[in-house]
């Protein structure tokens, strides 16, 4: 197949040469070139084959027009739906994404940064597992564009994305004592992070609220390296007793998930006695039970924001304030 050229995109598309020049190379948005415009050119040079000479485009411009995604666990759905947004948003700016999974291991995680720096990424969206920010900002460096979601850190004066995290926890369990529960338990993992702190903290306001009062024997953490074991043992401690837990809140959707197999496969006698409460929705809740009460968090806003302001930081070095945005509760 023949290589288009770019004067033949721009036949095709309608629009300069120039223009075409400008929207393969990354640079649409700075020159004010309307969304509309460049997603015609980009489905073009798609439609055509159209490869780019990304070695000569990199040395020119002295980027790799390629940034890096960091999470804990890519195999959780939560991360996994932003990781796709951000590569369709990316794309339609010029650049590629290169995903890797820190599996909560802070050493793993320094170690992708080292490698991304060193492969010239041009900078990375980050869900870290530190527990230090300033630890972190001298393995990443004062001005290498980066942009922090979901996890934040105390003295972080990088950009920011994450939720309403205590107001959110504080309505999931007001909903389950509206239910009549008055024996809830809060199940985590990582809670030395402050975002998880935040939930803990929402949950604990609303028992104290309510007057149930908080039971700090029914707040446990689970090991992220052995999440099935771990819920097993939770859940086994919750029902077996002469009073058993009526109400869980989960702070994350994959402690919710492996907790409802738990109870179907080895306490089914319990799935109906039971109320969930999660961070983070699945489908799967829709006809699961027990039932799960659920904090849809805007993946899609999350994703659309951290391009926006990394590739800000990467084409005009500008900064941005860090974004609380709010969750949608889905009760069933």
């Amino acid at each position: 197949m023949t290589k288009i050229s770019i004067n033949k995109i721009a036949e095709l598309a309608g629009v300069s040469k120039t223009t075409v020049s400008f929207v393969l190379n990354g640079r649409g948005d700075e020159k004010n070139i309307s969304q509309k415009t460049q997603e015609k050119i980009l489905a073009v040079a798609r439609e055509n084959n159209y490869k780019a000479n990304y070695i000569a485009r990199s040395l020119s411009l002295g980027k790799s027009f390629t940034i890096g995604f960091i999470v804990p666990d890519i195999s959780n759905p939560f991360f996994g739906k932003i990781a796709k947004q951000i590569e369709t948003v990316a794309e339609k700016k010029g650049y590629s994404v290169m995903v890797a999974n820190t599996n909560e291991d802070v050493l793993k995680e320094t170690n992708i940064i080292e490698s991304f720096k060193a492969r010239q990424i041009d900078g990375i969206i980050l869900a870290s597992a530190s527990k230090n920010y300033n630890q972190l900002t001298s393995i990443i460096g004062k001005d290498y564009p980066s942009v922090f979601f979901d996890r934040f850190l105390p003295n972080m004066n990088k950009p920011f994305i994450g939720i309403n995290n205590f107001e959110t926890a504080q309505q999931l369990t007001e909903l389950l004592i509206q239910k009549g529960h008055k024996k809830i338990a809060l199940v985590s993992i990582t809670s030395y992070l402050p975002n998880i702190v935040n939930r803990i903290n929402g949950y604990k306001d609303a028992l104290t609220t309510s007057e149930i009062g908080v039971n700090e024997d029914l707040i446990f953490e689970i090991e992220p390296t052995d999440i099935k074991n771990g819920i097993k043992q939770v859940i086994s401690n919750m029902v077996e007793g002469e009073n058993p837990t009526t109400a869980i809140l989960f702070l994350n959707n994959v402690l919710t998930a492996e907790a409802i197999w738990t109870v179907n496969t080895l306490y089914p006698e319990y799935k109906d006695q039971l109320d969930f409460a999660s961070f983070d929705n699945l489908d799967l809740f829709d006809y699961s039970t027990p039932r799960v009460i659920s904090a849809l968090q805007p993946s899609e806003d999350i994703a659309n924001l951290a391009v926006n302001m990394l590739c800000d930081q990467i084409d005009n070095n500008n900064q941005h304030e860090g974004i609380q945005l709010d969750t949608s509760i889905i009760t069933r």
